[in-house]
């Protein structure tokens, strides 16, 4: 596992720049016996997300993905120091969840616990900005009734994540004097007011995933402070952990009721329902969002999905990127384990 991730990790891969590794990868599970598909997320383009199984059987009972885009910028493996801890971007989120899932299934197979049709790895591109790579996969017309989602969650089987409403405002003043400002409008001026709404919006609290929260992440606007501003705009971001319809009325009703100020919707998608209740694994609240919502499958309601894998989160898209080895090799039995128990396999036989 170790060798792998120095490779992975080594190889660039920032969202839309994933061809490298989708490559590399599609050559390793190949010499590994795999059956591997480089697929592209639109005809003629080159991010390539990468699907593996046994034998000709795509379609199987459990599914293995995660993402293999990074945030910038790009740091080099290094490592282990002297506490078992590796560096580099990727480590945490999460190549170190490609490693110890590609792991996982060669054990699996070769300790004859599984056979054709029952385990598959998918790969996907762009999960850090707009899930492109999950939302082709959807594309693949297949069906799996358990998916381990990769992500950083301290090994800990994740009970569930925020839903996500992402906005852009903007609006047109027009520009003057600040000394003259009845000559003019300020768009700044008309912006503020909007945002300050949207700040006192009350939000919903679930007792699972806790808080929804609001972020007003940029504002821009203006060009000197003696001039009134000729446009401004702003992206906002809930993330709502319960009452995501009641959330998005609310947010729209504050927003078709300033007509001088417009809006788009950049993302939404409402908190995905994730499965967690399986003896053994302890269970973790994450605030962050992933590209689960973006993969549809075939009878949705009957498909378990599970969020889970190695590395924290509050070291992930930082410069100090990391994991600890011991927590790769036990996040590698803890994915066995979910197959294992989801699938009934006792004795090195499947039931």
């Amino acid at each position: 596992m170790l060798s792998l991730l120095s490779d992975l990790v080594n190889i660039p891969s920032l969202t839309g720049e994933e061809g490298k590794v989708a490559n590399h990868l599609a050559s390793f599970l190949k010499n590994e016996g795999f059956t591997v598909e480089l697929l592209p997320i639109y005809p003629g383009s080159e991010r390539q997300n990468v699907y593996a199984y046994i034998g000709t059987t795509r379609n199987t009972k459990f599914l293995f993905t995660t993402h293999i885009d990074t945030v910038p910028p790009f740091i080099p493996f290094s490592g282990p120091d002297a506490e078992g801890k590796v560096f580099g971007r990727g480590t945490c989120d999460a190549k170190g969840s490609v490693v110890v899932q590609i792991q996982a299934a060669k054990e699996l197979f070769q300790e004859g616990l599984l056979r054709e049709g029952d385990l598959a790895l998918l790969f996907v591109v762009g999960e850090e900005i707009d899930g492109a790579g999950m939302k082709a996969a959807s594309r693949m017309g297949l069906k799996w009734k358990n998916i381990v989602f990769g992500e950083p969650t301290e090994g800990k089987l994740a009970l569930g994540h925020k839903g996500i409403l992402l906005l852009e405002l903007s609006t047109t003043g027009k520009a003057c004097h600040s000394g003259y400002p009845h000559l003019g409008l300020s768009a700044n001026h008309l912006l503020i007011p909007v945002l300050n709404k949207l700040l006192d919006l009350e939000l919903p609290v679930d007792p699972k995933l806790g808080p929804s929260t609001l972020n007003i992440g940029t504002i821009r606007g203006g060009e000197a402070p003696n001039i009134l501003s000729a446009s401004a705009s702003a992206t906002v971001s809930i993330r709502i952990s319960t009452s995501f319809e009641n959330v998005k009325a609310s947010v729209s009703e504050i927003l078709s009721g300033c007509p001088s100020v417009s809006y788009k919707i950049l993302a939404e998608y409402p908190p995905p329902r994730l499965h967690s209740d399986v003896p053994g694994f302890e269970t973790i609240n994450v605030g962050y969002g992933t590209d689960i919502p973006f993969l549809e499958v075939h009878d949705a309601d009957d498909v378990k999905r599970f969020l889970y894998g190695p590395g924290s989160i509050f070291v992930a898209h930082t410069s100090n990127e990391s994991v600890l080895l011991k927590e790769l090799d036990a996040c590698k039995d803890g994915y066995k384990k979910l197959v294992t128990t989801q699938l009934n396999v006792s004795s090195g036989k499947l039931s």
